[in-house]
């Protein structure tokens, strides 16, 4: 089986490459980037050491941050809960932390979001100051290829879940204000509605808008990553795609619509599957509920799982706790070897 991010990387190079924002957003987007970029400004040294510690690179962490938090820096990137008390929300138990970004670092940690950097970022980039603070150097990050705009978009989208891929649709939480998102949203937990569509801006239009805004203000070096979509380095290119209908056909002078998500592949795991994953989900909750799992840090303290088939952070976390106890590597995909795990383990419980 190829690792899913292997399979889904070309499907995401091509959306890339035909995603047009919407026209009727495009000032609104513009607008709130400007804001994210201003806000990040005043945390630069703690996105900083966000970015030394865990190879995140900055522009990917404050379209997510926005996504999750709308920017409010006294909300922690891993639930929206506040960073100074103890969360509350899924996951529970987090916290206090000193600072803001000591709890993003936590956050993208638990999601394991510093190992697709390939290399863990060397200690003797960050210096310890007087009061026992670790600072980060801006210009000591390496940011290191894994992290290109296809990677990007499978984390996010992994962050978040492949729920709308079971509908047939494009996920809001990267493609909303743009061509490839064409509707649909979970409105409660399990429930899919075709119709809502997702009013907040994706992740994928709000890097291109930061992106462009950073150019603007000559700080495009701490945004960049590793390759870039063509819309952002054509001749004369402000570093934002054109505003739909997008390219048009030569011949007929028709707009070109952007390519369709594929059908599912049989690379991808079988909890790609919306069946599958709400039998993962409840096993886990079988699992956790017999003391299976009670050992695993993090994962008795949250409730149990939503059993609505979509494979988001929550359930791969309890995958992860799964794996960690279980001496399987701790990805959080549930591949073959996890399945079978798992079933050997509820086969004991009953």
């Amino acid at each position: 089986m190829q690792r899913p991010f292997a399979t889904l990387a070309p499907e995401y190079a091509a959306l890339l490459a035909a995603m047009r924002l919407d026209p009727a957003r495009e000032h609104e987007l513009a607008a709130r980037a400007a804001v994210v970029l201003a806000l990040s400004e005043r945390h630069r040294d703690e996105w900083a050491e966000v970015a030394g510690k865990t190879g995140v690179p900055r522009l990917w962490g404050l379209a997510s941050f926005e996504r999750e938090s709308g920017s409010d820096y006294a909300r922690s990137p891993a639930q929206g809960d506040r960073w100074d008390r103890v969360s509350v929300n899924v996951p529970r138990g987090l916290g206090p932390y000193q600072c803001w970004g000591d709890a993003c670092v936590a956050a993208y940690r638990l999601d394991h979001l510093d190992e697709v950097a390939g290399v863990t970022p060397a200690d003797d980039r960050c210096q310890t100051t007087d009061d026992g603070k670790q600072f980060c150097h801006p210009t000591s990050v390496i940011f290191h290829p894994n992290w290109t705009w296809a990677r990007a978009c499978y984390e996010g989208e992994l962050f978040n879940g492949f729920g709308p891929r079971a509908h047939g649709r494009a996920t809001s939480y990267l493609w909303s204000w743009t061509n490839i998102y064409t509707g649909g949203k979970y409105v409660a937990d399990g429930k899919w509605d075709p119709d809502t569509r997702d009013q907040q801006c994706g992740m994928v239009p709000m890097m291109a808008a930061l992106l462009s805004a950073s150019r603007r203000m000559r700080l495009d070096s701490a945004l960049a990553l590793a390759d870039a979509p063509p819309w952002s380095v054509a001749p004369g290119s402000a570093g934002l795609p054109p505003a739909a209908p997008g390219p048009v056909d030569e011949g007929s002078g028709a707009a070109v619509p952007a390519p369709a998500s594929p059908a599912p592949s049989s690379d991808l795991p079988a909890v790609f599957d919306p069946n599958v994953t709400a039998w993962l989900q409840a096993a886990l909750n079988r699992l956790s509920a017999s003391r299976s799992l009670d050992a695993t840090e993090g994962f008795s303290k949250d409730p149990p799982l939503v059993v609505d088939g979509c494979y988001g952070r929550h359930t791969r976390r309890a995958v992860t706790a799964f794996q960690a106890a279980h001496g399987l590597v701790p990805d959080g995909l549930a591949g073959p070897l996890t399945l079978a795990a798992i079933r050997g383990q509820m086969t004991e419980v009953r």
